[in-house]
């Protein structure tokens, strides 16, 4: 007999109790019911399943990891699902009581669990934590319904934008931390959008950059100017959605500017170059610039690099790479303002102002359009 031939011929006593389990209805909200209301988001896909994209705010608590899984799903297409169950509650009885432990500092708030589909796995976990005195339901459709949800959200009209733009280090992003109703693309991806940009940091994937970006935008108005930073489509490894992007070019531009030795100043600071690790970064991106800056230039920042001298680098990239480029991005641009950027606090004061205006100029023509 077969190792699945011994599953199947397991599977109708185990069946039957896990059908005893799992009978009568499960207490179940919406994708859009599960996020209006305040409650702890449990996933319990596996580790890897989540790494890929979660619900921002989810708990990763993994039912099987990702060979436990594997082997699930094949039992389940070669034999069937009940001895797919059996192999699951094989894997997981042995873990059951140090799972209820991992969950107790929880117990007192309510709780909505969500697998890839809304499936067995979040289903036998409701039930199991309800039958343990946890306050909890399934989330219908799972992350799969959730995924939709987000495409669905990010095909809305946008707020109107102002978008800053400036030359690399001239404080786009410390600018937007003083800022009202902000939206910080390059925090939501986890990356400074430049050839630089991952160092100390872990980069988001796309399905994660989305749902931040839904998220963050659920919290801002829907009908006042955001402040944003100007970027090309791509943020790292990360795209943004088209109708955002559009959003972004039709929006009310505008330049900022400060001298070449506040902008090295500002990166030198923000990148704080100073572990081996980083270094080791820094220096094989180096060599992938031999072919913008040649062989020599590249030799002779990597030099400036071992014996610690960034500011060098910095004024070198800064004049001999990014500036050029962005000069020839930036030459068909409308700019509606145009700012000095050497004193962030009155910039950023500048800009509200600049703002309220242009809030008041929209509700005049709205008043007019009636």
């Amino acid at each position: 007999m077969t190792n699945n031939d011994s599953l199947s011929a397991q599977a109708k006593p185990f069946s039957k109790r896990i059908e005893d389990f799992l009978k009568g209805g499960l207490p179940a909200l919406s994708v859009e019911e599960a996020l209006a209301e305040d409650m702890l988001l449990l996933d319990v896909r596996t580790a890897e399943e989540f790494a890929k994209g979660s619900i921002p705010g989810a708990r990763s608590f993994p039912l099987f990891d990702d060979l436990e899984r594997a082997e699930i799903g094949t039992i389940y297409k070669q034999v069937g699902r009940d001895a797919a169950v059996v192999k699951g509650l094989e894997f997981f009885e042995p873990r059951l009581q140090q799972f209820l432990l991992s969950l107790s500092a929880i117990k007192s708030q309510q709780l909505v669990v969500y697998c890839a589909r809304g499936g067995m796995r979040s289903a036998a976990v409701v039930r199991l934590l309800e039958e343990n005195g946890f306050r909890v339901s399934q989330m219908q459709g799972g992350y799969k319904d959730y995924r939709q949800y987000v495409l669905q959200q990010l095909e809305n009209p946008t707020p109107p934008l102002i978008v800053l733009h400036g030359q690399t280090g001239v404080g786009k992003t410390l600018l937007l931390q003083k800022l009202p109703d902000h939206l910080d693309l390059e925090g939501l991806a986890q990356h400074r959008s430049s050839l630089f940009g991952a160092i100390h940091k872990t980069p988001r994937t796309q399905k994660d950059f989305e749902a931040l970006l839904v998220q963050k935008l659920s919290e801002l108005p829907e009908d006042l100017f955001l402040f944003v930073e100007g970027e090309s489509r791509k943020v790292g490894q990360v795209f943004i959605p088209q109708i955002f992007a559009n959003a972004m070019k039709s929006g009310k531009l505008v330049l900022l500017s400060a001298t070449l030795e506040t902008r090295i100043s500002r990166i030198v600071e923000e990148y704080n170059i100073c572990d081996e690790q980083s270094i080791q970064q820094i220096d094989s991106i180096l060599q992938t610039l031999k072919v913008a800056l040649g062989k020599v230039k590249v030799e002779q920042l990597r030099l400036w690099l071992k014996h610690g001298e960034i500011e060098n680098i910095v004024h070198m990239l800064l004049v001999d790479y990014y500036d050029p480029r962005y000069q020839h991005a930036m030459s068909g641009y409308d700019f509606a303002l145009k700012l000095s950027a050497e004193d962030l606090n009155q910039t950023a004061d500048a800009l509200i102002t600049f703002r309220n205006q242009m809030i008041e100029n929209h509700c005049q023509q709205s008043v007019n359009n009636v």
